[in-house]
Formats: structure tokens, C-alpha cells, sequence
């Protein structure tokens, strides 16, 4: 049994199963002046401007971080927009975009509407550059309500997007390009949705009795998501939500992938009886430059106490194995965060 595992099932009586505020944590975090910029594991990238007194409350312009991947525009809402209506956008007064409702698609379990229009978004994108508010018009409750986002921070959002994704100098750059080409294969990609997910492993996710990660509906999924991050020329490291989860700690599961085969892949941990190894890590974060995996689980929603643990993605001459570097744990939930978890007392390695 891991160090803390009993904090998962005080978690589950005292906060039931609801879903985690925000699922996996992003790997990459900027705020510029007015504009937020969230990368998911799989590099996965959002450029917003919020309204939090709007119900028209988000703007976002998503981008996956496969070559020449086209840009979506993300409109995040508190009422459903009203069927037949219109959403308008203008730049500093100007209109540059009108898209019927019909023509967007609605994820329900996050509350967005996207829409794939590729010419529309970069004439959009365009004039944003220029400009300095958005102004959104929209239909909801019966009643017609404007929305207005300052632009502040948004050309340094969409360089800090590049950096995050490779696209420096290159010619699929939304801001930073250059004529270096894009790559053949992005070494990160997102797994979005149970269809993403190579069929050789699908079904340890279906709704049956055997099935290691069962439980998990497909919007949570969804919400949440997974990646595959290339290793080398061979290998790639598939990381993936397995399980419903609690109140504020989700768990993942590893495989190793090499061409059409799949190795499952645990993680060494440290236990009150010693090393061990667990087939699940919780609340993870994956960088991609150094390999390395980190996890959280919370002793409570706070965060102000539980295990960190740091893994390498190491390469063996049969493949790959995470290797535990380091191991931090704080058990007294006293409401003090104390630096924070990559700052707790080490149980890995040992002092001295």
C-alpha cells in the first residue's frame, strides 16, 4: 500500500466522487497583462481573455501541437446560447466575425462552443493582433447581451504559444515564424477522447467487469484527457486517466508503446514497509524536455499536505522504466502549505 494511500478513501467519504476542478494540472501556466496562456501535457494550448462577469465569460484560440495544426475558436459559457441566434465579434468597434449558432459544436460537459472555421479564425486572430478590446455579441436567456475582453498581452500570448510548442522560426508559427519548416511528427500529442486511444489498450477502458480502468465516462475523460510523448525513434510513454477519481485526486496509467506493442508501466515508490511499486499516479504533470513525470496526491483539497513524488523516463536495453528520484510527504493537514509539496520533508533519498 503507497505511503498515504488511506487519504483516497477519506477523500471518497468525505467529498464523494465529484469531478476534479480542472483534471490533470497544465504543464505550462503564463498570464500576460489580460491574456492567459494553458498548455495541457500533451501541448495542447489555449490563448484566452476572460469576463468573469459575462456569461459569455472566455474567448480561447486552442491549438494542438501536431505540424500545422489549425486553430479553434473556443467560446466558454454560463447559459447556452439561444438556438437560431448569432454570435457577432468585432475588433475595436469593427465586426470581423459572425457565426450562427447552428454552425458551432457544444461540449456540454465543459460548457464550450467551438468553432473550426479556418479562414474566418485567422482573419480573426489578424485583426486581434491589431487591436485592443474584443467585443462578443451574443443571444442567451431570450435576452441579447454584449461581452467585452481587452486584448492586452495577446501577441506575446501567441509567441509564448510557439515557444511552448516547438513553432519558433518555423512557418506554422502563429506569431514567432520563420521558414524552417515543421517537423514531420510532434513529440507530443494529446489524448482527447476514448476514441484517441490506440485500439490495442481501448478496452481496459470500457464499462466491464476486468477492465483496469473503468469508470470513467467519456466527457470526463474528455475534461480531463491523456498524451503520448515520443521517448526516441521507437518508443513513445502513453499516459491516460484510469478510474473515476475523487473529490480532487485523479489517477493515471502508464504504457509503453513501441510500434503496435503496449507494455503496461508501473512506478517505484517509497512505503512505510519500503520500495515498492504502484500501477496508478495522481494528479501528474509530464515535461516533455526532461522526461520526468511528477505526481500530487492531496491529503485534502487544500493541498497542505500529502505525497509528491518525481519520476525519470529512463531508457534499458529492453525499453523504458521511470526511475523515482525523489519523494516528498507533509501528513499534518494544518491548513499551511509550507512552500508547497516539491519543498516537504524528503523520504526520498534518504537524508545524509
Amino acid at each position: 500500500m503507497p505511503r498515504f494511500a488511506w487519504w483516497l478513501m477519506v477523500a471518497g467519504v468525505t467529498a464523494g466522487l465529484a469531478p476534479l476542478a480542472g483534471g490533470a494540472s497544465a504543464s505550462q501556466f503564463k498570464r500576460i497583462r489580460d491574456i492567459s496562456v494553458s498548455c495541457t501535457d500533451g501541448l495542447t494550448c489555449d490563448v484566452s481573455a476572460y469576463n468573469a462577469q459575462s456569461e459569455l465569460y472566455t474567448v480561447i484560440f486552442r491549438r494542438t501541437a501536431r505540424p500545422e495544426a489549425p486553430v479553434r475558436l473556443v467560446l466558454g459559457v454560463r447559459e447556452t446560447l439561444a438556438a437560431g441566434s448569432v454570435v457577432g465579434i468585432s475588433i475595436d468597434g469593427r465586426p470581423v466575425l459572425t457565426i450562427p449558432v447552428s454552425e458551432l459544436s457544444y461540449r456540454a460537459a465543459v460548457y464550450e462552443y467551438i468553432y473550426d472555421g479556418e479562414a474566418e479564425i485567422a482573419a480573426l486572430m489578424a485583426a486581434a493582433k491589431e487591436g485592443s478590446e474584443l467585443r462578443a455579441t451574443f443571444r442567451s436567456r431570450g435576452i441579447d447581451t454584449v461581452s467585452t475582453f481587452s486584448l492586452s498581452g495577446f501577441v506575446a500570448g501567441l509567441i509564448f504559444l510557439d515557444e511552448v510548442q516547438g513553432r519558433v522560426g518555423r512557418d506554422d508559427a502563429l506569431q514567432a515564424e520563420g521558414a524552417t519548416g515543421a517537423p514531420e511528427q510532434a513529440a507530443l500529442r494529446d489524448i482527447a477522447g476514448f476514441a484517441d486511444i490506440p485500439f490495442q489498450i481501448r478496452a481496459e477502458f470500457a464499462d466491464r467487469d476486468g477492465a483496469a480502468c473503468r469508470g470513467l465516462s467519456q466527457d470526463r475523460f474528455a475534461t480531463i484527457g491523456g498524451f503520448e510523448a515520443s521517448s526516441n525513434d521507437r518508443f513513445s510513454l502513453i499516459g491516460l486517466p484510469c478510474g473515476e477519481g475523487g473529490a480532487y485526486n485523479q489517477p493515471y496509467a502508464f504504457w509503453e508503446r513501441a510500434g503496435s506493442n503496449f507494455r503496461r508501466v508501473s512506478l517505484p515508490v517509497m512505503t512505510e514497509e519500503g520500495p515498492s511499486t504502484e500501477d496508478l499516479a495522481w494528479n501528474i504533470s509530464w515535461d516533455q524536455e526532461r522526461q520526468q513525470l511528477t505526481g500530487f496526491f492531496k491529503g485534502r483539497g487544500l493541498g497542505d499536505c500529502g505525497e509528491f513524488n518525481r519520476w525519470a523516463w529512463k531508457e534499458t536495453e529492453t525499453g523504458h522504466v521511470f526511475v523515482l528520484t525523489e519523494a516528498r510527504a507533509k501528513t499534518t493537514c494544518d491548513g499551511e502549505p509550507d512552500g508547497g509539496p516539491e519543498t516537504w520533508p524528503s523520504i526520498w533519498p534518504p537524508a545524509g
